[in-house]
């Protein structure tokens, strides 16, 4: 992608579960701490039926992936988990892409549902810790429920205008049917990796959208 003539600065989101790193870096992160423990694991499976009737129970289960652990000790675990995920995971399409936007000036932006401390790890893993970073504020509580609200869907389209980033953006990447309202938001849009499945229901939003990867 050749570096922009002076003028307008582009404006381009790729969001990270998915996309830049394949599935959910906080979803797998607290999998691992539940197989690790059946007194945490026999915790989540009591409480998650609780998710069904009210979508606040999402953070009760999340605590209990966490209580106990202290702020040191929690960073330690993420720090780890995100050097894994992104050395084993990594999209190498996705990145390239993201690569040639940045070395042709424009403005680059991750935006994810992921908690910001461990995107902000999986980013530095992947050699993209100066990348601008739009991610669900997490707030972590040793004997307590978490503070965190998820910026998905439409949520993730206001975090980036309150984060300052102009709507419409110029490109959007993302693989999640979730983040329809950002590409919708975008003149351009990507798909990456797209479900098979889902691909009629893109094309109908979207119309004849990009797709950077497909999926085998």
């Amino acid at each position: 992608m050749r570096r922009r003539p002076p003028g307008r600065r582009r404006t381009v989101v790729f969001d990270l579960d998915g996309t830049l790193v394949p599935g959910d870096a906080f979803g797998a992160f607290l999998l691992s701490r539940w197989r690790s423990s059946p007194v945490r694991l026999l915790g989540a499976l009591v409480l998650a039926p609780l998710v069904l009737l009210d979508r606040r129970a999402e953070l009760l289960v999340v605590a209990t992936a966490t209580v106990g652990t202290t702020d040191a000790a929690l960073q330690r675990r993420w720090r780890e988990h995100a050097l894994r995920h992104a050395r084993f995971g990594a999209v190498p399409e996705a990145l390239d892409r993201l690569a040639a936007h940045r070395e042709a000036g424009d403005r680059v932006v991750v935006a994810t549902a992921c908690a910001e401390p461990l995107a902000r790890l999986v980013l530095h893993a992947l050699g993209l810790g100066d990348v601008e970073l739009v991610a669900t504020a997490y707030e972590h509580r040793r004997w307590g429920t978490p503070r965190a609200s998820a910026i998905r869907g439409e949520a993730k389209v206001e975090a980036l205008r309150r984060a300052g980033v102009g709507l419409p953006v110029d490109h959007a990447y993302s693989d999640s049917l979730r983040d329809l309202p950002l590409l919708l938001a975008a003149r351009t849009p990507h798909l990456v990796r797209p479900r098979r499945r889902d691909l009629p229901r893109w094309r109908r939003a979207l119309g004849d959208v990009d797709v950077l990867v497909r999926r085998v």
